[in-house]
C-alpha cells in the first residue's frame, strides 16, 4: 500500500515540477507556493531527471540546424508524473537470501517433487537451515505449484462426529498406497477400522476406484459382525459420490474428514502405520503376488483382532472389547 492514496498528489507534483523547471522559480519559491519542503521538490527533481535521461532535445529530422523551443520540449516530450512510493519495507532482517531462493528453485528443478521433498533435501544434504512454509511461500512467489495442492478439492457437508459408545458408531477409512521404487507402480491397500472395538479389516488392490472402497467397508461389516451407523473417510477420489450412494443405500451415512485435517483420521492413520511396520512393509515388491500378499494380510488381521493388545483400550484385544 503506498504511503498516501490522495489521487491528485502525481498531478500536483507535476505542478510544481513545471513551476521550476519550466518556468525557472527557485527551489524555496515553488516550495513555499506548493506547502512543500525545498528537499522534497529536490528529490522529485532527481527523479524527474532519471525518469527523462534518455529523451534529446535535438531535433532528429534537422541535426544541428535548430533546437525546439523548451518550454513546447518540456511539455510535450518529457515525462511529468512521478508516482508515490510504496510503504511496505524494501528489505526485513529475517528475509530469506537470493542465494537460498535460487537454491530452493534449483532443487525443485532437479528433483521434481513436492515442497516437502525439497525442504527435506535442503534440510538434511545440504544443511540449509529454511522452514517448510517458507519453501512452499517460495513456489508460490514463482508460480509453482503441485497437482494435488493446485486441484480443486470438493466440498463435502459432513454430520456432526458422533459419540463413541457402541460398536459400528463411526468407522474410519483410508487407502495406503505402496509404490515400487523401480517401476514406480502403485498398490492400493484399502483399511477400515471400527472407533469403539479397533477391529480392522484391509484388502489389496491394483486400481483406485470408488467401488472399490465401498465394496471393502460392506465386506468388512460382514467381516466384524455388526452394522456401520457413520464411515469417515479424508476427501480422496476413492471417496465420491459414487462411494457414498453405494453405501447409503445399504443405509450407511458417510461424513468427511476436515481439509489437510488428518488428525482427524487418527485411529486409520495409525492403523496404517502399524500394518506397514508389522506386516507388509512400506514398498511395493513385484516378486510377491498378490493373493500371497492378501494372504499375509488375512493372517494379519487375525493375530491383530484377537491377540495383539492396544493402549488406546486398557490393553484389551479387539476380539475383548467386542465380546464387552
Amino acid at each position: 500500500m503506498a504511503y498516501s492514496i490522495n489521487p491528485n498528489l502525481v498531478k500536483a507534483r507535476a505542478i510544481a515540477l513545471k513551476m521550476h523547471i519550466v518556468d525557472g522559480l527557485p527551489l524555496s519559491v515553488v516550495a513555499r507556493r506548493c506547502g512543500i519542503h525545498r528537499t522534497t521538490l529536490w528529490r522529485w527533481v532527481k527523479k524527474w531527471h532519471k525518469l527523462n535521461q534518455n529523451i534529446s532535445e535535438d531535433c532528429l529530422n534537422r541535426p544541428g540546424r535548430f533546437k525546439l523551443k523548451k518550454v513546447q520540449l518540456n511539455t510535450i516530450y518529457y515525462r511529468w508524473t512521478i508516482p508515490t512510493k510504496s510503504s511496505a519495507p524494501l528489505t526485513h532482517p529475517l528475509a530469506i537470501s537470493e542465494l537460498v531462493v535460487g537454491q530452493v528453485l534449483v532443487i525443485r528443478n532437479e528433483l521434481k517433487r513436492c515442497a516437502e521433498v525439497v525442504w527435506h533435501h535442503l534440510a538434511y544434504i545440504l544443511n540449509i537451515h529454511i522452514s517448510l512454509s517458507s519453501v512452499k511461500r517460495i513456489f508460490r512467489r514463482h508460480h509453482i505449484y503441485d497437482r494435488k495442492t493446485d486441484r480443486k478439492r470438493p466440498y463435502h457437508k459432513s454430520l456432526p462426529r458422533p459419540l463413541i459408545s457402541a460398536p459400528g458408531d463411526l468407522v474410519q477409512i483410508d487407502t495406503i498406497h505402496l509404490i515400487n521404487p523401480l517401476t514406480m507402480k502403485r498398490l492400493y491397500i484399502y483399511t477400515v477400522i471400527d472407533l469403539y472395538t479397533r477391529m480392522a479389516y484391509a484388502s489389496v488392490h491394483t486400481v483406485i476406484r470408488p467401488g472399490l472402497a465401498a465394496r471393502a467397508t460392506l465386506i468388512a461389516q460382514t467381516s466384524f459382525g455388526f452394522n456401520f451407523s457413520i464411515v469417515q473417510s479424508d476427501n480422496g477420489a476413492e471417496f465420491s459420490s459414487y462411494f457414498e450412494k453405494r453405501l447409503h443405500s445399504k443405509g450407511i451415512k458417510t461424513r468427511h474428514s476436515r481439509l489437510h485435517r488428518p488428525n482427524d483420521n487418527a485411529h486409520i492413520e495409525r492403523f496404517n502405520r502399524t500394518i506397514q511396520e508389522e506386516c507388509t512393509g512400506r514398498y511395493w515388491s513385484r516378486s510377491v503376488p498378490l493373493p500371497r500378499l492378501q494372504e499375509k494380510i488375512d493372517n494379519y488381521l487375525d493375530y491383530y483382532n484377537t491377540k495383539r493388545v492396544h493402549l488406546g483400550i486398557q490393553l484389551r484385544t479387539p476380539a475383548e472389547m467386542l465380546q464387552r
